[in-house]
């Protein structure tokens, strides 16, 4: 029986001033967790979902609310939609069933042991909430024992940022990636992938290791893509020591039988070996601000270059495809320092030497640093005009001839240098609100800087040079004290050890690599007077020796290879 309303009714109508209040109560965790405990008591399911031998009930609608795989098979008209059972094939039964108690409670949990599966079936069933969740979680678990595998999950399912993820990792662990087993396991198919997004990243003696390592992991099966997959190293940009290398041991019987690429490899031998810098330029300096000056390694003789259309000191000088540049520095204008942005360059080949002025960088800087990489020269920090030190950078790209700013360092440095090694920047030491020993990387890729090992030394006013796969700092100043200790830095476990000492403390001085050997000019020494003397570090005995003197007082100045 009905029971009756009753009839008295109420009013408070105008009876206060109270306005008029909405309320929205969130149903949506009452309504799930009683779908949710109705499914399990098996009450109001409509459709059971069969993977394999387990049944796992649910209902249509919410279902179809959170996979766009259900929600057309329930609103077409396929003939799914008039079934109470429906069969789903070729996923992993378990990790549905994680998905539709996912549906129900919003709750899943992620780890290394079901991540791939749960990727595989929220992509199946398309759920963009799991499937985000999980790359999310892949994004943090990249390894070198993993990281082969996330490139494929995310090669399979079509996720740019994991790839993009597992792109910057390769890059920055190398060595390490293509010398595992994983690695050397891959299919051809993968190998060229990994190869065609990284090679121009990475040294081209890290693409030839690569390359070899997977070719010989199973020469049997391998040899015959050798030709595919040896076209992403760059011969001409092997190292001097890799070179020899591949010549003496890789080129019989391996390469050899590539016919067209020997031309190539003994065409960047034959290339290397004419290009041997026989002669040192010094351009600039406190004493001989318009002064360019060149030493004849092999006769010892030194003779004077054009002079500079502006003098100055604390410039920097790059050498690309025989072009010499000269960077802008300190004008000493009334005897005091001024910046400048000015940028002149001298082609070494013509008949006729002669500087002409290009496009001035950005910004007025001087005790800047630079350095060249892949073509392009790349100059970061220094002193701006009132004395400021500065960590902004720019590159300039001769086919254009337009200077482009970079994202700058993370600390300012002046007095600093700037080495090119591996297909990075690397920044290192100089002064900024005291003396530095701290070193920072720089991607070109990525636009980006990060942190690696310091120099067991705090250093300003040093020399700092790639030798041999090796960084070298070299002398410069500590406080009132001036250096002659060296330090070396191997990337590969990003370590600093010192190695032999110079004969005489230098600060202010300038050196570069040379017939495969360090040579340092200039400076002044531990008393503040100008240093003559030229002195050679040999790698192979780890000694440094007098090989010669300037006829020119040098300090502050500028010194490249040719």
């Amino acid at each position: 029986m009905a029971m009756a309303a009753t009839e008295t009714s109420f009013s408070i109508n105008g009876t206060c001033s109270v306005e008029e209040q909405t309320h929205n109560i969130d149903h949506s965790s009452d309504l799930l967790q009683f779908a949710n405990e109705s499914r399990q008591d098996g009450c109001f399911n409509d459709i059971i979902i069969r993977v394999g031998e387990k049944n796992i009930p649910a209902n249509k609608m919410v279902l179809s609310c959170y996979s766009k795989y259900f929600n057309t098979m329930f609103n077409t008209e396929m003939k799914e939609k008039y079934k109470d059972v429906v069969e789903v094939h070729g996923v992993d039964a378990e990790s549905v069933e994680k998905l539709v108690e996912f549906m129900y409670t919003g709750k899943i949990n992620i780890n290394t042991n079901n991540v791939c599966e749960l990727l595989a079936v929220s992509d199946f069933l398309q759920m963009p909430s799991v499937r985000k969740l999980c790359i999310e979680y892949l994004l943090t678990t990249v390894s070198l024992q993993n990281c082969l595998t996330i490139q494929a999950l995310a090669d399979r399912y079509t996720i740019p940022k994991l790839t993009k993820k597992f792109n910057n990792f390769a890059v920055e662990n190398y060595q390490e990636v293509v010398s595992g087993d994983q690695f050397k396991k891959l299919s051809k198919n993968y190998v060229i992938k990994l190869l065609q997004s990284t090679h121009d990243k990475v040294s081209s003696d890290l693409v030839y290791t690569a390359v070899m390592n997977w070719v010989k992991f199973d020469l049997a099966s391998n040899e015959s893509y050798l030709s595919e997959v040896i076209k992403f190293v760059d011969f001409y940009k092997l190292s001097p020591k890799m070179l020899e290398d591949v010549v003496s041991v890789e080129v019989n019987p391996l390469i050899r039988k590539l016919g067209d690429l020997v031309d190539s490899l003994f065409g960047a031998l034959v290339k290397h070996l004419n290009k041997t810098e026989n002669s040192l330029i010094s351009l600039g300096g406190a004493r001989t601000l318009t002064k360019v000056t060149k030493f004849d390694l092999q006769t010892k003789q030194c003779i004077q270059l054009p002079d500079l259309p502006v003098g100055r000191d604390f410039a920097a000088a790059v050498v690309i495809d025989d072009v010499l540049y000269y960077l802008a520095g300190d004008l000493r204008t009334g005897g005091k320092a001024t910046a400048t942005n000015i940028v002149h360059r001298m082609k070494l080949k013509e008949k006729v030497l002669k500087w002409e002025k290009v496009a001035s960088m950005n910004v007025e800087r001087w005790g800047l640093s630079a350095a060249v990489l892949n073509g392009i020269i790349f100059v970061f920090g220094g002193f701006d005009g009132n004395y400021g030190s500065l960590s902004s950078g720019e590159f300039y790209v001769v086919s254009l001839n337009k200077w482009i700013q970079l994202k700058p360092m993370k600390i300012a440095r002046r007095g600093h240098s700037i080495v090119a090694h591996n297909g990075h920047l690397y920044s290192l030491g100089g002064y900024e609100s005291g003396y530095l020993c701290s070193m920072e990387r720089y991607d070109p890729f990525l636009d980006e800087w990060k942190d690696v090992a310091p120099m067991q030394t705090p250093r300003c006013g040093f020399a700092a040079v790639v030798l041999n796969n090796a960084i070298y700092a070299i002398g410069g100043s500590y406080g009132i004290q001036r250096l002659k200790s060296v330090e070396k830095y191997n990337a590969d476990d990003d370590t600093w050890v010192y190695v032999g000492n110079m004969n005489i403390a230098r600060d202010c001085h300038a050196a570069c690599v040379a017939q495969n050997k360090i040579y340092v000019v200039g400076g002044l020494d531990s008393n503040g007077k100008i240093v003559k003397s030229i002195e050679c570090y040999d790698d192979q005995t780890g000694k440094w020796s007098v090989v010669g003197e300037t006829q020119v007082e040098l300090y502050d100045h500028s010194l490249v290879a040719v």
